[in-house]
């Protein structure tokens, strides 16, 4: 016998419901108006009400709405299944899931987990590359690009667990219009940023692997993973170690890669440096005001002595153990930090800057550097305040290209950081810039 079509058997499931309802209220319920032109009596066949020798005619019938709605949540796992793994689901498999999910037990995103986790999923044996178009045909209603699935599988290399790529992409607009075609709607917490109350508990709790990692529930575009691909992959070839982190400072979203290898700061260090200074010492700062701008916007270093040696480091340290990172290395004038560490005292930077009228005056010092990728880039389309750091050394360590600041972009502004071991060169890292900034107009 052939096996009904998934879409009979919806029907199979509303045309009763929608019966029912015209058999219950009449046909007045379905009159929404009349023509203009016409009459009460023209229009007689859809007002006159239903007589009680016409209702008895209508024979009473039971519906069993549970197993109603439960047949719907089998044919919302179907699909789902199906097009995960691109073949048929089992017969009379994810009943329990089903009932689960038609009572209210369970929700759409703790069935779908499940799924994944059961013996009839793993029966499909998936590779991590038909798992990630899976993930894009169930979830977004696309077929998945190349980058895209490169983004997923190293999602899963880097340790998430299928589940958890389904719990992220199960966020996706697709996704709830799909649920609301059966009669759900996926419920999930959202806030105004994925911050929460704490921006650096949240950057220094950032799980981030060997690959381009999401910021938050953020999922790429294939226009913004193509970019990020192609400027990876090129400073790859050059052998050139990098690593970078840009965080949306409304939404709390990003992209982040490689961000806990060390680098030279090179002089990348003074603008944290003046910021935490500003900050802590506003009428100090005012007085050395023209030596902290010739700092920032032409990297004076005799400029950077004369306030090491009269301040120490003691307001950048200050601010590591506000914010709750390791301080140690900042005892040293120019310090060896990670991506992740620069990214957090530029968060706190951007805090400072919002926090008034002083604030807002000193980012204003930031903004017109004599070399930065930032600013380069970007400065003739929005308000961009950052410090670079370049240098060639007999000590390979010391080689290095940085820059790291705030870009006030028109969709929001966001925290960017790109640290290196290009040679004193901005320019390798300009295609990797540009593919930041073509991801953050996803946002």
């Amino acid at each position: 016998m052939k096996k009904e079509g998934k879409w009979k058997r919806l029907l199979d499931v509303t045309v009763p419901i929608l019966c029912l309802s015209v058999a219950v209220t009449g046909c007045e319920a379905f009159h929404f108006g009349q023509p203009a032109g016409t009459s009460d009596t023209t229009m007689a066949v859809t007002s006159i009400p239903i007589t009680e020798e016409t209702s008895e005619s209508i024979p009473e019938e039971t519906v069993d709405y549970a197993a109603l709605r439960t047949e719907t949540c089998s044919l919302l796992i179907e699909e789902i299944y199906n097009k995960l793994t691109s073949r048929a689901m089992p017969d009379g498999a994810y009943a329990d899931h089903a009932a689960s999910l038609a009572d209210g037990t369970s929700d759409i995103f703790e069935v779908v987990s499940l799924i994944i986790e059961s013996p009839e999923f793993e029966d499909a044996d998936l590779t991590d590359e038909e798992f990630a178009i899976g993930c894009y045909s169930a979830f977004e209603g696309k077929i998945a690009s190349s980058s895209e699935i490169r983004f997923v599988e190293g999602l899963l290399e880097d340790g998430m667990s299928r589940g958890e790529v389904a719990q992220l992409f199960m966020k996706c607009e697709h996704f709830a219009e799909t649920c609301s075609g059966y009669g759900f709607l996926p419920q999930y917490e959202m806030s105004v940023t994925a911050f929460g109350d704490d921006c650096y508990g949240y950057v220094n709790d950032l799980t981030c692997g060997e690959h381009l990692t999401p910021v938050g529930d953020f999922i790429p575009g294939p226009e913004a993973l193509d970019a990020l691909y192609a400027a990876m992959d090129e400073l790859d070839e050059q052998n050139r170690s990098f690593g970078y982190m840009m965080i949306d400072m409304e939404t709390g979203y990003g992209v982040a890669y490689n961000i806990d290898q060390t680098y030279y700061t090179a002089s990348s260090i003074k603008g944290p440096f003046a910021a935490s200074f500003a900050c802590q010492d506003p009428d100090s700062a005012l007085n050395w005001e023209s030596t902290i701008i010739n700092m920032l916007v032409n990297s004076d270093n005799d400029a950077y002595t004369a306030l090491n040696n009269t301040y120490r480091r003691v307001f950048i340290q200050q601010w590591c153990e506000e914010i709750g990172i390791d301080p140690e290395p900042f005892r040293f004038k120019y310090p060896h930090i990670t991506t992740r560490q620069m990214t957090s005292l530029w968060l706190r930077s951007y805090e400072f800057f919002e926090s008034g009228e002083f604030g807002e005056q000193a980012g204003t010092w930031f903004e017109n550097p004599a070399y930065s990728l930032i600013h380069s880039e970007l400065g003739e389309q929005y308000v961009t305040r950052s410090k670079a750091g370049w240098l060639i050394d007999d000590d390979p360590t010391h080689t290095t290209t940085v820059d790291a600041g705030i870009v006030y972009a028109d969709n929001g502004p966001y925290v960017v950081v790109i640290m290196s071991r290009v040679p004193r060169d901005i320019e390798p890292l300009r295609p990797l810039m540009q593919a930041i900034e073509i991801t953050h107009l996803e946002m």
